[in-house]
């Protein structure tokens, strides 16, 4: 199980990168700028906070770890297996994932924000239409590459047949 980067079509290289970054964009980058009153009685004051994706999307971040997951696991078993089964299965789920976080970042970022919209958000969602259109780009890619192709099967000739 060698890793071979030659395996990897255009579609497994958009996948890999679109994971690299979301992952980077959720946790490096702010999402939201939000501003808290300050609590007690008296003069409030209102400072704003940048909140990255990691700690501003309470719960569906978990679908986005998932997404990063699967974008990089398809990449990294498209490059070490021969056989396609396993790639294209999760080619299959990076796509489906990649299509629901980008719906969800869509509504969760575009339609109705937390607060003031930064530049991490729109990073994010950028990785995950790159994941989900990495995907169904490479389910639809057909084939293998050459090297990696099954040799010539051997055929029997059944009695009174003549090979030729």
């Amino acid at each position: 199980m060698r890793f071979v980067c030659s395996r990897l079509r255009w579609p497994e290289w958009l996948i890999g990168a679109g994971a690299v970054v979301l992952l980077a964009a959720m946790l490096l980058l702010p999402w939201y700028t939000l501003t808290p009153a300050s609590g007690g009685s008296g003069p409030k004051y209102f400072i704003p906070q940048k909140v990255d994706g990691w700690n501003g999307l309470s719960h569906s971040h978990w679908l986005l770890l998932v997404t990063i997951l699967l974008g990089l696991a398809a990449a990294v078993f498209q490059a070490t297996r021969r056989a396609p089964a396993v790639p294209v299965t999760l080619c299959l789920f990076a796509s489906l994932f990649g299509g629901l976080s980008a719906l969800w970042l869509v509504y969760r970022f575009l339609i109705d924000p937390s607060g003031g919209r930064e530049i991490g958000g729109w990073i994010g969602l950028i990785g995950a239409c790159a994941i989900a259109y990495g995907g169904f780009e490479s389910i639809r890619m057909e084939g293998i590459a050459p090297r990696d192709a099954p040799a010539e099967i051997p055929v029997i000739p059944l009695s009174g047949e003549t090979s030729g």
